[in-house]
């Protein structure tokens, strides 16, 4: 499995992000192979096995204009494709 992140060390939500990907990885013991790219971005960009993960909201969460893709979606996502594998 190929998994990208395109982050900002600057913004904690963001951080946990990659700590989330890093901790599922290594916990489960899913071969795969994490390239991470580190920007001043307002928002991660996750890949994996190239296909992107996006937020599927079209308005924000409360008052923030970020709109991230959640915890809950980035490891929906990779139950899928460790299953599909």
């Amino acid at each position: 499995m190929e998994i990208g992140l395109i982050y900002s060390r600057k913004d904690p939500l963001q951080t946990k992000a990659r700590d989330f990907i890093r901790r599922y990885v290594r916990e489960r013991g899913v071969l795969a192979r994490i390239h991470e790219s580190e920007q001043p971005v307002k928002s991660p960009t996750v890949i994996i096995d190239g296909h992107t993960l996006k937020d599927k909201r079209s308005k924000p969460r409360g008052k923030k204009p970020r709109m991230y893709p959640s915890l809950e979606d980035i490891h929906s996502v990779l139950e899928e494709h460790i299953w599909c594998l």
